[in-house]
């Protein structure tokens, strides 16, 4: 019943077949879940690992590397792709009404499939996330572009794909927030725990994957300035989708999510997402501010210490 769902639209022909199979047993995974999130009892992420788990079993894949596991899984030796899986990020904030996400990252296997999840995120050959709200949305990236599909719950698949890129400028009267407001770790765009949100600002949510769909379809920043987002199984992917969307990704002190390599799985980072130009002059201000001995946020010895 799970591998029903699919996605509609045919992968681009750069895309190896077995890859193919690997996105199509995530997108029938995240279907299955939308299906079911609401109505989880007890704990949401466990029975969101289940569904994923039962969806890439016979799947043609080296090793699943899981949130809550110290090494990847082994799976089919001699298979091209690993896997790093995040099942549901943000379920604690589902019984509040507010979105949860699914993120996830394909990389070659090469001829150490542990030793894959720890490369640069550039090495990734595919990634992407879901969001689980009012709609859900499954978001893919091979790289060179952002697409998008919106799950039809009537038939149980994702709609043929819209691209995506970042807007240069917010859409929608959102804002993104520079100035103190941007060095005080405000986003509009489900900002990390700010102790006070500016006026207008969106209520906080834990979903990364919320906070980059937004930045995807509105612009604006979306910081995550407390070195708590797991590279290989978040920041990675994420930043994959963003940068190929024609926005930027780093850590708030210069240096781009793909260009860093992971030392073991549980390896943690903070993360500015947004246009390439904002993020640019975020980049600059704090640079400014940790010269003039101010704003910790970003500072190395400050509240960020990945």
């Amino acid at each position: 019943m799970l591998l029903s769902a699919r996605i509609d639209a045919p992968p681009p022909p750069r895309r190896q077949p077995a890859l193919g199979s690997v996105l199509a047993a995530l997108a029938a995974a995240a279907a299955a879940t939308a299906g079911v999130i609401a109505a989880i009892p007890g704990d949401p992420w466990a029975a969101a690992r289940r569904i994923f788990a039962e969806a890439l079993r016979g799947v043609d894949i080296a090793a699943v590397a899981w949130p809550d596991g110290e090494r990847p899984e082994l799976r089919v030796p001699g298979a091209a792709f690993v896997l790093a899986l995040s099942p549901l990020e943000g379920a604690d904030d589902l019984e509040g009404g507010m979105p949860a996400g699914t993120l996830f990252s394909v990389r070659p296997a090469g001829s150490d499939p542990e030793a894959a999840f720890l490369a640069p995120g550039r090495t990734q050959a595919a990634a992407g996330f879901v969001v689980y709200g009012p709609r859900t949305l499954l978001t893919l990236t091979d790289g060179t572009a952002t697409t998008t599909r919106i799950l039809d719950p009537q038939s149980g698949t994702f709609r043929p794909p819209a691209a995506l890129r970042v807007p240069p400028a917010p859409q929608g009267g959102d804002g993104s927030w520079g100035g103190e407001a941007a060095r005080a770790g405000f986003s509009p765009l489900c900002a990390a725990r700010p102790s006070a949100p500016p006026p207008g600002a969106a209520p906080p949510c834990a979903s990364l994957a919320a906070g980059a769909q937004r930045v995807l379809t509105r612009g604006g920043l979306h910081l995550r300035p407390d070195a708590g987002i797991r590279l290989v199984h978040e920041a990675a992917p994420i930043a994959l989708a963003i940068e190929a969307a024609g926005g930027a990704a780093t850590d708030g002190r210069g240096r781009a999510i793909l260009d860093i390599a992971a030392a073991d799985l549980g390896r943690r980072t903070s993360l500015a997402v947004g246009p390439a130009r904002e993020v640019a002059d975020l980049a600059r201000r704090l640079e400014a501010d940790r010269d003039a001995g101010g704003s910790p946020l970003f500072a190395p010895r400050g509240l960020l210490r990945a």
